[in-house]
C-alpha cells in the first residue's frame, strides 16, 4: 500500500509536471512570443474614468469594454503586447467600424485576447493581416468614428472568442461570462512582471470590504450582501447571500467566516452554509474576533461577546450616552483595544478574550492607536504620542504640528513607530522605541480626501497603500521612496477605499487590495531592493 506522505509527494510531483507541460506547450503555441510587457493602446487615458461593466440602456446590457480616446479621430491605435492577429475587418462592425484582435500568449501559458474596436484605416496606420505578428506598440489601426457615438476606441480584454468582433454588451457580469477590466488586468499583468510578484486573488464583483484569508489559503470577499470564497487566483470556491450589506468580515479557524450585515444579523457560515445566525444590535458598528469568540459593540458604549454559535460570553456595562470612538483587535487576535467617550471624559481599556480587562485608563482626546507587536499599544492621544503596556502609559513626545483627521499610526516588530500627520506639509516620520525621532519627511504624493494606509514588518522598509492604488515603498532608515506599483483601484463608480488591505507578515510579504477586484501579494524584500536584502 502506498503511504499517505509519499501519494501526497507523487500528486505534488504530478501536479508540479503539469504546469511546467503547460507552459512548455503554451510557449511553443506562441510562434509571435511569450508576452513580457504590457502597455495601453493608446495614450493618455481619462483619469478616473471606467465604463466596463457599465449598463447602457441604449444597447440593452452591459459595457464588456473601456472606451477610451474620446473625440481623437484617426489618432493611431497600438497593440497592448506582442501577439498574434486572429481577426482583423474594416468593416467588422458594419457602420460601428472596424476590429482588430490579437492573441497573446502569457508566461503562464494563458491565451488572451486583446479587441480593438470602432476603427479606421488611414495612410499610416493599416489594419495588419490575420496570421502575422505585431509587437508591442506597433500601430494596428486609427481611432475611428462609429455611427451611434462619438469617435473613440473600444478595447476589450477576453479568453475567448479569437475571431468574432462579439457583442459589446452583455446581459450579465462580463467578469463571469470570459471578459477582463483591461485596466485591473493591465495593473496586474505589470505587477506579475515584477521581481517581487508572489501571487494574486482577483474576485468576479468589487469588494465592499477588506478581503480576508482562511486557514486553507483561501480567500473571502464581501461584495454588497454576497460573500465568496476564492482559491487563488480566481476559483470561486462557493458563494452565500447574506440578510442585507454585510458591514463586517472576519474569519474564524476552521475555514470559517463570520460576518455582520446592517440588518443586525450575525453569521458563521462554512462551506457554502449557514452555520450560526443571530441577532446583535451595534448601531452598525462592525464586530472584531478574538480567536473563536466574537466581540460586538453595543449602544451606550457597551461589550457584548457571543461564542460561534451565537451563545453570549459576556458583557461589559458602558454607561448612559457614551460612545465608541475606538474598537480594534491586535494582530495576533488576543487583545481588543477599546477606547469610549462619555460626560467624563475618554477611556482607554484593553479587553482580552474572556472579557477581563488588562487596562483601564483615562485619556485626555479620542485615540488613534496601533497594536505593536510586542503587546503594546501606541496611542495618538490629541498630539501626544503614548505608550500603554500593561496598566501604564506613557507619554514618548508631542507631535508637532497638531494631527489632522487622517493622521495615522504603525508599528514594526522592533519597536518602532510610524505617524501620518496629515497636516498641510503630509509629514511622515518615524520614531525609535524610546521616541525619539528618527527621521522626518514629506509624504511623496497628494492624498486628497482618502490618507493611505500604513503597514511595517521587520522596520527594514515601510508601506503605503494610497487611495488611487499606488503602493508606496519607503527606506525604513531615512524614509527615502524606493519603489513604487501602480495597482488599480477601480474607476471613479466603483472606487471602494474603505475595502482596501495592507498587511505585512513576519516573512515580510506585503498584501495589498486596492478596494476593488484584486489581492496582490508580493515580496517586499524585493520590493525594497538592496534596501533589505537578506
Amino acid at each position: 500500500m502506498v503511504s499517505r506522505n509519499l501519494l501526497q509527494v507523487m500528486l505534488i510531483g504530478c501536479v508540479l509536471i503539469g504546469l511546467r507541460l503547460n507552459a512548455v506547450l503554451g510557449q511553443a503555441a506562441a510562434p509571435c512570443g511569450v508576452v513580457d510587457a504590457i502597455d495601453y493602446p493608446i495614450e493618455p487615458l481619462v483619469a478616473g474614468y471606467d465604463d466596463f461593466g457599465l449598463f447602457r440602456r441604449r444597447f440593452g446590457g452591459n459595457h464588456t469594454a473601456i472606451d477610451v480616446a474620446f473625440d481623437r479621430w484617426g489618432d493611431p491605435v497600438r497593440a497592448a503586447a506582442r501577439g498574434r492577429v486572429t481577426y482583423a475587418d474594416p468593416e467588422g462592425w458594419d457602420t460601428e467600424k472596424g476590429v482588430v484582435i490579437v492573441a497573446h500568449t502569457f508566461p503562464d501559458g494563458d491565451i488572451y485576447y486583446s479587441l480593438y474596436g470602432h476603427m479606421e484605416e488611414t495612410d499610416s496606420a493599416i489594419f495588419p493581416a490575420v496570421g502575422t505578428c505585431v509587437e508591442r506598440g506597433e500601430i494596428i489601426g486609427a481611432v475611428g468614428w462609429p455611427s451611434r457615438g462619438r469617435p473613440h476606441l473600444h478595447y476589450e480584454i477576453r479568453d475567448f472568442l479569437p475571431n468574432d468582433g462579439g457583442p459589446g454588451y452583455v446581459s450579465g457580469n462580463p467578469l463571469e461570462e470570459g471578459w477582463y477590466n483591461p485596466l485591473d488586468f493591465t495593473a496586474v499583468w505589470r505587477a506579475r512582471f515584477n521581481p517581487a510578484f508572489l501571487g494574486t486573488v482577483t474576485a468576479q464583483t468589487p469588494a465592499s470590504l477588506p478581503p480576508i484569508q482562511l486557514e486553507s489559503g483561501a480567500y473571502g470577499v464581501a461584495s454588497g450582501d454576497v460573500i465568496t470564497v476564492l482559491s487563488p487566483p480566481d476559483r470561486v470556491l462557493w458563494r452565500i447571500q447574506t440578510s442585507g450589506n454585510i458591514i463586517s468580515l472576519a474569519s474564524l479557524p476552521g475555514d470559517r467566516i463570520a460576518a455582520y450585515t446592517e440588518s443586525g444579523q450575525a453569521v458563521v457560515v462554512q462551506d457554502g452554509r449557514f452555520a450560526a445566525v443571530w441577532q446583535v444590535d451595534t448601531g452598525g458598528l462592525p464586530f472584531r474576533v478574538l480567536g473563536e469568540t466574537l466581540v460586538f459593540p453595543q449602544p451606550d458604549g457597551e461589550l457584548i461577546a457571543y461564542d460561534s454559535s451565537g451563545t453570549p460570553l459576556w458583557r461589559r456595562i458602558g454607561s448612559p450616552g457614551a460612545e465608541h470612538v475606538f474598537f480594534q483587535m491586535n494582530a495576533a487576535q488576543t487583545q481588543v483595544g477599546w477606547a469610549v467617550q462619555d460626560a467624563q471624559g475618554v477611556s482607554w481599556r484593553v479587553v482580552n478574550p474572556d472579557g477581563q480587562l488588562a487596562a483601564d485608563l483615562r485619556l485626555t482626546a479620542a485615540p488613534l492607536a496601533v497594536a505593536a507587536p510586542d503587546g503594546s499599544w501606541m496611542l495618538l492621544d490629541g498630539n501626544e504620542l503614548k505608550r500603554q503596556q500593561t496598566d501604564r502609559i506613557d507619554t514618548l513626545m508631542t507631535v508637532a504640528p497638531a494631527p489632522g483627521t487622517g493622521s495615522l499610526l504603525a508599528a514594526d516588530s522592533g519597536g518602532g513607530t510610524y505617524v501620518f500627520l496629515d497636516d498641510a506639509e503630509r509629514t511622515l516620520m518615524a520614531l525609535d522605541a524610546s521616541g525619539q525621532t528618527r527621521w522626518r519627511v514629506n509624504y511623496p504624493r497628494e492624498v486628497g480626501e482618502v490618507p493611505p494606509l500604513l503597514a511595517a514588518g521587520s522596520g527594514c522598509l515601510l508601506y503605503a497603500l494610497d487611495g488611487d492604488g499606488m503602493l508606496n515603498v519607503f527606506d525604513g532608515a531615512d524614509g527615502s521612496l524606493v519603489n513604487q506599483i501602480a495597482l488599480y483601484a477601480g474607476g471613479r463608480r466603483v472606487r471602494n477605499p474603505a475595502a482596501r488591505l495592507l498587511l505585512v507578515d513576519s516573512a515580510e510579504q506585503v498584501y495589498a487590495a486596492t478596494g476593488y477586484l484584486t489581492l496582490m501579494l508580493l515580496d517586499g524584500r524585493k520590493l525594497g531592493g538592496p534596501t533589505c536584502s537578506e
